[in-house]
């Protein structure tokens, strides 16, 4: 066990050149997985649709209706935009990735459009959020899949790959992003702290979601006459969605609050995990792992990261590290990569 010394740049996960990106572990079951869930809710959310506009001709009123057409259309929308942004086609998956090292001159950036140039003298250009721009500031790799004007991007550490394209210029109003430096202390990374930002912003929008939902299902129920058993019992399912709805609501909100400020610890420790299978990954994208690790006093002791991003998963089983942030105990831990937009929980013990 030790603490990361804030000069090194510690490993993290990366993509192989050597294969095909659907052949390579983790991130070929990650493609897989999220691919068939985004073809399967699309295809599952078109009927309610409809149904939803059938029922402007069947005297059900107005609020069923819309909650119907508003819901699942919300649903088709946000899984045609996950799977437009961040899922390679098929063809892909057969193509290799290929990296690129960023010169000392070829970042630069204007808001929150990232340019990179590339070897050919061409500019790739991305949008990203605040972490990844501060990652490539420092770490300056990124690895391209496809070969037209429109490509996929991988980043150091990262398992999720974003939609690019390719010009021949760099964006405009452009300024060049000099190197970084990285602190090895959770507290003052600031690719963390911007990481830890963007998650707060991912749990209100959760939260501001699920608020909607029960209002709609609050309207649904006061619109909705319960004349007889048939339609009290919609009323029933609609009071019932709306209080779930609300619940749910508050419990998000109140997640967001962990990731409020910086990360309290001052320092990383590094412990050698031995994984007792391979990353296992949802349908949903989330990913778990578990095996081995020895504490500072020589105790072997199981560890467990379940239902996180696939990265934090990736990260442990690609390097063979398990990060703690602080002194690693028994019981529940925050883990991540240092320097990296990578965070997650692990269970020790």
């Amino acid at each position: 066990m030790q603490i990361v010394p804030a000069h090194e740049r510690v490993r993290a996960f990366e993509f192989d050149p050597a294969m095909p990106s659907g052949a390579m572990p983790i991130f070929g079951e990650y493609l897989d997985r999220i691919g068939r869930t985004i073809t399967n809710q699309r295809l599952a959310g078109w009927p309610f649709v409809l149904l939803g506009f059938s029922q402007f001709f069947t005297g059900t009123g107005v609020a069923i209706p819309v909650f119907l057409i508003v819901l699942f259309g919300f649903f088709q929308v946000f899984w045609l935009h996950r799977g437009r942004v961040g899922v390679p086609e098929n063809r892909l998956k057969r193509e290799r990735f290929r990296r690129v090292d960023i010169a000392a001159d070829g970042l630069v950036a204007s808001g929150r459009t990232v340019g990179v140039r590339l070897p050919d003298g061409r500019w790739l250009r991305v949008r990203l959020d605040e972490a990844f721009r501060l990652l490539l500031a420092g770490d300056r790799r990124v690895w391209l899949l496809g070969s037209g004007p429109k490509v996929f991007v991988g980043f150091p550490g990262v398992v999720r790959v974003r939609r690019a394209r390719i010009h021949d210029t760099p964006p405009a109003h452009a300024v060049a992003v000099p190197q970084t430096t990285w602190s090895a202390s959770p507290r003052l990374d600031p690719v963390l702290a911007a990481h830890r930002r963007r998650r707060v912003r991912e749990t209100w929008e959760a939260a501001a979601f699920l608020l909607a939902l029960a209002g709609f299902a609050t309207w649904v129920r006061l619109d909705f006459p319960a004349d007889d058993g048939a339609t009290g019992f919609v009323v029933l399912v609609f009071t019932g969605l709306a209080v779930v709805a609300l619940a749910a609501a508050i419990a998000v909100a109140m997640r967001s609050i962990a990731y409020l400020g910086p990360q309290p610890a001052d320092h990383w420790t590094e412990l050698r995990a031995v994984p007792d299978g391979p990353v296992r990954v949802s349908p949903h994208g989330s990913a778990r792992v578990s095996g081995l690790t020895m504490l500072a006093d020589g105790r072997v002791v199981p560890f467990r990261i379940h239902d996180a991003d696939p990265s934090t998963a990736a990260n442990v089983a690609a390097t063979g590290r398990l990060w703690i942030a602080g002194v690693p105990r028994p019981g529940r831990s925050a883990t991540g990569v240092p320097g990296y937009p990578v965070l997650g929980t692990v269970r020790l013990g």
